[in-house]
């Protein structure tokens, strides 16, 4: 009998502490945890790319844990590693250092899905080796590059000889991206034999590094007209250093440069910078619906698993026009009508920036 009032009391304490679980599992799947890692915030396009998924998380109703690798590639590995740990129903991450079969691994083994960004790995999603690499989506940079390149080639002019000078502030080293924009230049060089590259450096995408390499690179060759800019810091940076040396941005020397920020936007409103292409930040908002409808039931079909996004060109004479399209540069997405958990008809996530007229 005594056993028997235990047993009774027990469970009746029981009772309401399980109904408190199911609530807190029920309210975890209501509001999914996603973490996402980004190499650096010490660039304002990651800052850009954060601002917009923060947006997204607001709208769709999900717990957003950002995670900075600070540019360190074991920073990189140990965020991962914390958000497995955690552990989150879904992990967004840009695979700079090689780092995407580590962070897949890890994320295998804890049966979290995974959308990579901005970098490529050299494996396709949905695969046999990582079924928890749900898609990639980012931008297309060899053909950014190559745009880029011929914007540069068309407006410097040319020494005695016949020849156009350049010098060229690569991103971090290894990476995917650095290594298909330079592809793109690459590209275009094959078509401009009369284009000379007096040099290279790598400025690591920070406007600070490329602003000193850029500096030294410059120095030693002072017949550099033209500069390609692997991304907008580091056209920053190059600007900065121009300046510093007493030359004008726009004028003396014309720099081209990739990602649309704020602040290079206002550059080719004022002349000093020539070409900008970019809007790819959009990416992680795009990968956060992705991946919010796959851990609500709705999978990533096949065909939408790897995203290349084409870009939006700038050059001065466009900058009225995107200003009327895009206020503050942002794009109007409703993140809602473009997820199949709010919307069953929505079709995919993506979608391309192009001006109205």
């Amino acid at each position: 009998m005594i056993y028997r009032r235990i047993r009774t009391v027990l469970l009746a304490m029981a009772a309401p502490l399980a109904v408190a679980l199911a609530g807190s599992a029920s309210a975890a799947a209501d509001k999914p945890t996603i973490g996402v890692v980004v190499p650096t915030l010490a660039a304002q396009f990651w800052n850009n790319y954060i601002d917009f998924m923060k947006k997204g998380s607001e709208e769709l109703g999900v717990n957003l844990v950002v995670l900075n690798a600070d540019n360190k590639p074991d920073q990189m590995v140990k965020s991962l590693e914390d958000l497995v740990a955690q552990p989150v129903d879904g992990i967004i991450f840009t695979p700079y250092w090689a780092t995407a079969a580590r962070g897949l691994t890890l994320a295998k083994d804890a049966n979290i899905p995974v959308i990579l960004t901005d970098s490529y790995p050299d494996f396709q999603p949905q695969s046999d080796r990582f079924p928890n690499y749900s898609a990639f989506v980012g931008p297309s940079d060899e053909d950014a590059g190559k745009q880029m390149a011929e914007a540069l080639f068309a407006a410097i002019p040319a020494d005695a000889n016949g020849k156009k000078v350049i010098g060229v502030v690569n991103g971090t080293a290894g990476t995917s991206v650095a290594i298909d924009r330079r592809k793109g230049l690459e590209d275009a060089l094959k078509d401009h034999p009369e284009v000379v590259i007096a040099g290279e450096v790598d400025g690591n995408f920070v406007r600070d590094t490329s602003q000193t390499v850029f500096e030294s690179l410059y120095q030693g060759n002072p017949e550099i007209k033209g500069v390609w800019a692997a991304n907008g810091g580091t056209a920053t940076g190059v600007m900065t250093a121009l300046k510093n040396a007493g030359k004008q941005p726009g004028k003396d020397v014309m720099v081209v440069a990739m990602d649309l920020n704020p602040e290079n936007v206002t550059a080719v409103k004022n002349g000093e910078l020539l070409f900008d292409i970019g809007g790819h930040w959009l990416q992680g908002g795009f990968a956060l619906v992705m991946l919010y409808d796959q851990i609500k039931g709705h999978p990533i079909p096949k065909d939408q698993d790897n995203v290349k996004l084409k870009l939006l060109p700038l050059t001065q004479d466009r900058v009225a026009q995107f200003e009327a399209d895009f206020p503050g540069g942002v794009p109007p997405y409703d993140f809602k009508a473009h997820s199949q958990t709010y919307t069953p008809s929505a079709g995919a996530a993506t979608f391309e920036l192009k001006y109205s007229k």
